[in-house]
């Protein structure tokens, strides 16, 4: 393992062990990376500020169970890369959603629409043969 590796692990060993300023630390190596990462996939500075922190927390609540602590950057890696696909995953279900709900709301009023038409003009024609 080379001379940052170790470094790194024993600074994610730390942070399991509690210490606030070797998280602190850890966050303020990996931070930047790691919102580059999450940027080059969604595009949006903003989402990924967003996602980013998500995956931050995705690791303070999993650090305690990284049993490889010299494997932290692959690790943080396939978080922010899960927390991603998640997300994608669900806008993606949202905007299906969106259009199938988009869709029953147009189908109702054109079913209410027919219905009204069809009841409108029976009446219509009753009162005029009457006549």
């Amino acid at each position: 393992m080379s001379g940052d590796g170790r470094r790194e692990g024993l600074l994610v060993v730390r942070c399991q062990l509690g210490e606030r300023a070797a998280f602190q630390e850890l966050v303020q190596i990996w931070h930047a990376p790691l919102w580059r990462y999450v940027r080059g996939m969604v595009g949006s500075p903003h989402l990924a500020d967003d996602l980013a922190q998500d995956a931050w927390v995705a690791v303070v609540r999993g650090l305690p169970r990284l049993r490889q602590p010299e494997r932290f950057a692959p690790w943080l890696f396939t978080i922010a890369r899960r927390t991603v696909a998640d997300h994608l995953r669900q806008a993606y279900q949202a905007s299906v959603t969106s259009v199938q709900e988009a869709n029953a709301v147009v189908d109702g009023l054109s079913q209410r629409r027919a219905d009204h038409d069809a009841g409108g003009s029976r009446p219509q024609r009753a009162a005029t043969s009457g006549a």
